[in-house]
């Protein structure tokens, strides 16, 4: 992410509003100390940075030395839920915005830094993030889905970590607002400067724009630095956050202009109480008849090949770690 200019815009922009001559926290710095170095070149009085790896904390101890500013940004060690700070902050700078948007936690750890870590009046960044979907049909995007061979590195690392295979969220390069079957709506709605529930639902409904055939839902985020800006959006643009495809129907099933598919998005707190486990009822309505599908997004998924796209997509020849 410290090169994604495009998606970093928005909190430069509102630190640039929000730091001069407040207390800043950065919550989850990582080794650039991006946020943290950001705050203090936009004039902050105080800085935080808080690192929850331990080796990547090593680092930024290392980085704090090199750059002689080690007196001015205070560095701790932990994860922002265990810890408490000896005073609370002006501004909370927060980039634990996922794919979608909260499935980094940002719900649970947004709330508990507004809580513990901000005072009465403090403010945090990013103001907003909302998560929408719209329909596509991924077996005529890529109808051999396949894995290409850097990707499949990283995956068989990770899966070497989890210590099993599973259905491991896929996030989409590449893929465009043209694309897409149906209007968008919003499924998740994450206004930071209110109360958040790290559990929700909502519902939204889209209607298909041109004849076609849908088999799965697209999920993408729209992201406001400062809530007076334009926001940032990770199908319109090429970020570092990119699309995630759900799939769904188990045959793609053929649509018409004016059909409407209604989706019920849940989020529930995943094992480790942070991340949330994401769960969609899906309603296709169309003129011959209605199609209703189950999809589910977890943080620490158990299925295996669950559906046809996972069966196809980790198919024996394509998925060495299977075994």
């Amino acid at each position: 992410m410290t090169k994604d200019e495009r998606g970093n815009e928005p909190f430069r922009k509102a630190l640039n509003r929000l730091a001069p001559g407040r207390s800043v926290l950065d919550l989850g710095t990582g080794r650039d100390l991006l946020w943290a170095r950001h705050a203090l070149q936009s004039g902050a009085r105080r800085v935080v940075a808080i690192e929850g790896q331990e080796d990547t904390a090593l680092k930024v101890r290392r980085k704090l030395t090199k750059l002689g500013v080690g007196d001015r940004i205070e560095l701790v060690e932990g994860w922002s839920t265990d810890i408490d700070l000896q005073d609370r902050v002006d501004v909370c700078v927060a980039e634990v915005i996922g794919c979608i948007g909260g499935s980094e936690g940002a719900a649970a750890v947004i709330s508990d830094a507004r809580h513990r870590h901000l005072n009465d009046s403090g403010m945090i960044i990013p103001a907003r993030c909302v998560t929408l979907t719209g329909a596509i049909c991924m077996r005529d995007l890529m109808p051999a889905p396949a894995l290409d061979p850097i990707t499949m590195h990283y995956l068989e690392r990770t899966l070497d970590v989890i210590g099993h295979p599973c259905d491991m969220r896929m996030a989409l390069r590449g893929v465009r607002p043209d694309d897409l079957l149906t209007g968008s709506a919003p499924v998740e709605t994450l206004d930071f400067s209110t109360e958040l529930d790290p559990t929700a639902e909502e519902t939204a409904e889209v209607i298909v724009k041109r004849p076609g055939r849908v088999d799965g839902l697209l999920l993408w985020i729209r992201l406001w630095g400062h809530a007076d800006d334009e926001p940032i959006d990770s199908l319109a643009q090429d970020l570092g956050w990119n699309p995630v495809y759900l799939p769904a129907f188990a045959q793609p099933i053929p649509v018409e202009q004016g059909d409407r598919l209604n989706v019920r998005f849940t989020r529930t707190l995943s094992d480790d109480h942070v991340h949330p486990d994401y769960f969609a009822t899906v309603r296709l309505t169309t003129r011959h008849g209605t199609h209703e599908a189950e999809a589910e997004s977890r943080h620490h998924p158990r299925q295996f090949r669950a559906n046809p796209f996972y069966a196809t997509l980790f198919s024996d020849s394509r998925h060495r770690s299977a075994h």
